[in-house]
């Protein structure tokens, strides 16, 4: 309870013998719940990924009325400024190192910025959030909330067991998609313990966006258009496209593969490029911010992972755009693409030829590949909108609060 409402009820108790008299003689009055006080711990707020997602959770929540604040590690990103227009300040947690007196220092900082904002609860959405954030929610004396947003298979082990134990400490984990909380499950976490909460996509902002100009649209190749847009880390597997390309073109000559992001990967992907023949065939556009414009440019949406996959923005986002589906079954993925309804469903091994042969039929018929992206649009529309998804963010954080 707060220090105000603590205030209201100690003058209740000292007000004179008449006004009590009158209030025994008067029906009750329930007055409405204060809004609940979270705040969100996130890496950054850019625009993709889990940062993404927290950003667009606790700025749709606080239009609605309630208070969330948000902290970062890095205070910049795409949505900075939108989320201190909703939210209030955003407020930077320094923290650079594991194990550094520093440190303990920030974390003792924001228990403190906890206390003093009269946050009720604490959400830990990614990795970092969970291992520093299980710390300052004991010292503010709120309870946590985690997050499982991809399976946990990047990780080195000592950011694992810092993650299980923040996973113990709190008092729910919120999940992505049910093979997020069906592979933690198997792995020892109570079954009660974990909720899934779907990834939110705004149809109707996607459609705006989809309207600009596409800010690189002069880099684009011509011809039939497969597009993957995603970190180009290994676990992406994006060479699995580059390799299949080469078999494409034998059929469809004026196939292309467009690469949308930034990661380690990169030179090697380019090499492979050149390697198989497919240099000229293949554009690496670097990190792109305006998505929704580049894919009214495309004819095919992938994303082929290989581990560690939680419900992908990405293909939401295909979806969005209206686009037939290439995925491999890894993570939440299926949970997305239903083979022949929404896309096409490879197994996360699968081999370049059989990535080819559904690529080939993707183009090769232009209506099919027209239902299923019309499919997909109507799947993501109704399952992941912001009212369905912000509902269901507010029931859970107010079942957590006792608000119900």
């Amino acid at each position: 309870m707060s220090s105000a409402r603590m205030g209201e009820k100690a003058r209740e108790r000292s007000a004179p013998g008449f006004i009590a008299a009158r209030a025994e003689s008067e029906p009750a009055r329930s007055e409405p719940a204060a809004p609940p006080r979270i705040a969100h711990l996130v890496f950054d707020l850019i625009r993709g990924g889990t940062e993404g997602q927290c950003a667009r959770v606790a700025m749709g929540l606080a239009l609605r009325g309630g208070v969330h604040r948000v902290a970062v590690f890095h205070r910049h990103g795409f949505f900075l400024e939108a989320v201190e227009s909703a939210c209030g300040p955003v407020r930077e947690v320094a923290i650079r190192h594991v194990a550094r007196p520093a440190t303990v220092r920030e974390v003792a900082r924001l228990a403190a910025w906890l206390r003093q904002e009269q946050i009720e609860l604490l959400h830990a959405w990614d990795a970092d959030a969970a291992i520093f954030g299980q710390f300052a929610a004991r010292g503010a004396g709120i309870p946590l909330v985690t997050s499982r947003r991809d399976l946990g298979q990047i990780y080195p082990r000592w950011k694992l067991a810092l993650m299980r134990r923040a996973d113990r400490k709190a008092v729910r984990v919120a999940a992505n998609a049910a093979a997020v909380r069906d592979h933690f499950v198997a792995r020892g976490l109570a079954a009660g313990k974990i909720e899934v909460l779907p990834n939110l996509l705004d149809v109707e902002e996607f459609d705006r966006l989809a309207q600009r100009p596409f800010s690189l649209a002069d880099r684009l190749p011509a011809g039939r258009r497969l597009v993957v847009v995603n970190r180009l880390d290994p676990e992406k597997n994006v060479g699995l496209l580059i390799e299949a390309l080469p078999r494409v073109r034998e059929e469809i000559p004026d196939a292309v593969l467009v690469v949308a992001g930034a990661g380690p990967e990169l030179p090697a992907l380019r090499a492979l490029a050149a390697a198989r023949g497919v240099a000229a065939a293949t554009c690496f556009l670097g990190e792109v911010l305006d998505v929704p414009a580049l894919l009214r440019w495309c004819a095919v949406g992938a994303l082929v992972p290989i581990r560690n996959e939680g419900t992908s923005n990405t293909i939401l986002e295909y979806m969005a755009a209206r686009l037939p589906v290439l995925a491999t079954d890894c993570g939440g993925n299926r949970e997305l693409v239903r083979e022949g309804a929404t896309g096409r469903l490879l197994s996360a091994r699968a081999s370049a030829t059989e990535a080819a042969k559904v690529w080939i039929d993707l183009l090769r018929d232009p209506a099919g590949a027209c239902a299923l992206g019309a499919q997909g649009r109507e799947f993501a529309a109704r399952f992941h909108s912001p009212e369905t998804v912000l509902d269901a963010y507010a029931r859970f954080y107010d079942r957590l609060l006792a608000r119900r």
